[in-house]
C-alpha cells in the first residue's frame, strides 16, 4: 500500500491531455503514478484550492471494507454497479446507496484487478483520492466536486421532475506507469422546492378505546373496552404569513372539530413569530347516567404566541372552555407539522396537543381535565398515508365532599389510512 507523498511541482508537459470522444486513453508518463497524482498536492484541509484524501494503510482499509460490507448487507442499502471497461482489464464502479441524497454519505468502490493504483478525482480536480492496488474505497459527501449548493432544488420540465444531479468524475487505473482514463457520473438526488399551499385530507381509522369512571374508595362506576371506527377530515393552508388548519371527526359516540389560525407578526430569516388562536367543539355520548355527569357540547377558545415555519406551527395558549353550565380555564400547547406544506416536501404529518383545563377553587381546583394527544401520518404511496394516533384524557368531577369526587379516564389508540390532495 502506498504512503502519503509530499506535494511536488511538475512542468507543463506532465499535464494529462484529454482523449478524443469515445476513445480509451493509454498514456505513458515519465513519472510513477504516485508522482502523477501528487503533482498538484494532496491535503484534506478545506482552505487549500485542491483538497484530497489518501488512504494510507492496507490493514485499516481492509477492516473498514469488511465492516462497511457487513453493515450494507445488514441494512439492505440499495447499490448500483457500473462496468466502465470489459475484457482482461475490467473496471467496475459500485455506489451505495445507488442515488444518495444531500446530507447522506455514499460509499464508492472502484475495482480493477490488473491495476497497481487507482485514482478518483472530480471533474475540476477539487477532490482527489488515490490508493495502491486494484481496489479503491472512498466515502463521498454531497460536496463532492462542489457541485451541489445548499438550497438548490429540483425543477420540472414538461411535467417531469428532474431531481437527479449528475456529478462528473475522472477515474485513472494505472499499471507500471501507464494509465487508462475513464469518465463516470455520480448521481445525487435533490429535493423539489414545494409550491403547494393547500392540503385536504380525509380518512378512516379503527379506534381501540378503554374508558373508566371511579367513585369513592376507587369504586368502579363504569368501565368498558371496545373498538369502533372514526371518520376524519382536515384542511390546511400555508401562504402569505398564515398557517390555517381546520379539522373534524365523527364516530359512533363522539364527534367534534377545530379551527387553528396562526399569523406572522415578526418575520425572521428562518423562523417567524406570530399569534395563534384555537376554536373547537366536542361532544361525547359515552358518559353513564350520573347527577355529576352530563353529555353536553363543549366549546373552546384560546389564544397565545406562536413560532412559525412554512407548514409548522408551535404555540402556547390560554383560553376557556364551556358547556353552558360551567366554564373552565385552559392552558394548552399545540404543535402541528405538515410535510406537504414545508419548503421541501416531506412524507410525514405530525400533530401534538397537551391541554390542562381547570375550574374554580380556593387553591387547587377539583374540577380538572387533562388531555395529551399525538397523531402522525406517514405517506406510503402517492397520496395514500398510514395514520396512527394515541390520546389520553383524565377527568375529575367534584361532589359535595372531596372524598366523593368522581375520576374518569379515557385512552384511545387509532390506526387507519388517509388520502391527501394538495395544490
Amino acid at each position: 500500500m502506498g504512503r502519503e507523498a509530499e506535494p511536488r511541482a511538475f512542468l507543463p508537459n506532465d499535464t494529462v491531455r484529454s482523449p478524443p470522444p469515445g476513445a480509451p486513453v493509454v498514456a505513458a508518463f515519465g513519472h510513477t503514478p504516485l508522482e502523477l497524482i501528487v503533482r498538484f498536492g494532496f491535503s484534506p484541509v478545506r482552505p487549500l484550492a485542491v483538497r484530497a484524501r489518501l488512504t494510507a494503510r492496507a490493514g485499516h482499509v481492509a477492516r473498514a471494507g469488511l465492516a462497511g460490507t457487513a453493515l450494507l448487507a445488514g441494512c439492505a442499502i440499495p447499490s448500483a454497479t457500473t462496468r466502465l471497461a470489459a475484457g482482461p482489464d475490467t473496471v467496475t464502479v459500485r455506489l451505495a446507496p445507488a442515488v444518495p441524497r444531500p446530507g447522506q454519505t455514499a460509499e464508492l468502490v472502484i475495482e480493477s484487478p490488473t491495476s497497481d493504483s487507482i485514482v478518483l478525482e472530480s471533474a475540476a480536480g477539487l477532490d482527489r483520492y488515490w490508493h495502491r492496488g486494484g481496489r479503491l474505497r472512498v466515502s463521498l459527501g454531497d460536496d463532492f466536486g462542489n457541485s451541489w449548493l445548499p438550497g438548490r432544488s429540483a425543477a420540472r420540465r414538461d411535467g417531469e421532475l428532474l431531481d437527479h444531479l449528475q456529478r462528473p468524475a475522472r477515474i485513472l487505473t494505472c499499471r507500471q506507469g501507464r494509465c487508462r482514463e475513464h469518465y463516470h457520473q455520480i448521481p445525487l438526488r435533490i429535493a423539489e422546492r414545494n409550491s403547494r399551499t393547500v392540503v385536504v385530507t380525509a380518512g378512516w381509522s379503527s379506534v381501540f378505546a378503554r374508558r373508566a369512571i371511579m367513585g369513592n374508595d376507587r369504586t368502579v362506576l363504569f368501565k368498558e373496552a371496545l373498538s369502533s371506527g372514526v371518520w376524519t377530515v382536515q384542511g390546511e393552508m400555508a401562504a402569505r404569513g398564515w398557517n390555517v388548519q381546520a379539522n373534524g371527526f365523527a364516530s359512533a359516540d363522539e364527534y367534534g372539530g377545530g379551527l387553528d389560525l396562526s399569523r406572522v407578526v415578526r418575520q425572521g430569516s428562518s423562523v417567524s413569530y406570530g399569534v395563534a388562536m384555537h376554536l373547537g367543539l366536542s361532544h361525547s355520548d359515552w358518559l353513564p347516567e350520573h347527577p355529576a355527569l352530563s353529555e353536553r357540547t363543549v366549546y373552546q377558545a384560546s389564544i397565545g404566541p406562536s413560532v412559525m415555519l412554512r407548514g409548522i406551527t408551535a404555540s402556547s395558549q390560554l383560553g376557556i372552555a364551556t358547556d353552558g353550565d360551567e366554564t373552565l380555564q385552559i392552558v394548552s400547547t399545540r404543535i402541528s407539522a405538515n410535510g406537504n406544506l414545508m419548503s421541501v416536501r416531506h412524507p410525514i404529518t405530525i400533530t401534538a396537543v397537551k391541554t390542562f383545563a381547570f375550574g374554580g377553587g380556593a387553591i387547587v381546583s377539583r374540577r380538572r381535565e387533562n388531555l395529551e394527544q399525538l397523531t402522525a401520518a406517514v405517506q406510503l404511496v402517492d397520496e395514500l398515508a398510514l395514520k396512527i394516533g394515541v390520546s389520553s384524557m383524565r377527568i375529575a368531577w367534584p361532589s359535595e365532599r372531596p372524598a366523593d369526587d368522581l375520576r374518569g379516564s379515557e385512552t384511545l389508540v387509532t390506526l387507519g389510512g388517509q388520502y391527501t390532495v394538495a395544490w
